[in-house]
């Protein structure tokens, strides 16, 4: 299992263009690679939306990171210049037995 694990500084944003990037975030869940979606904002630090996503293995990180449905979620993330950090963990987590 990877998990693909992203923090977004979204504080410098209007509130209408940052829940629209929340919900775009949130809409990744439909992918058919990805098996485990959750994003929300940081309960210490309001101005930073996390994002959790499960994949099968390395080849579907490789297909998420190209699939047609996130690039339109990078490009937003890009033209609003959105700081952000991300890592990619591996665990021994079965795909199979999460909801």
């Amino acid at each position: 299992m990877i998990w693909h694990v992203v923090r977004f500084d979204l504080g410098g944003l209007e509130e209408p263009v940052r829940a629209d990037l929340e919900q775009m975030l949130s809409g990744l869940a439909d992918l058919d690679v990805v098996a485990f979606l959750r994003t929300g904002r940081d309960v210490q630090d309001p101005a930073i939306t996390g994002l959790l996503v499960g994949l099968a293995d390395e080849a579907a990180l490789a297909a998420y990171r190209d699939h047609p449905g996130h690039q339109p979620v990078v490009q937003r993330i890009r033209e609003l210049d959105v700081p952000r950090v991300a890592v990619d963990i591996r665990s021994d987590d079965d795909p199979g037995l999460l909801s």
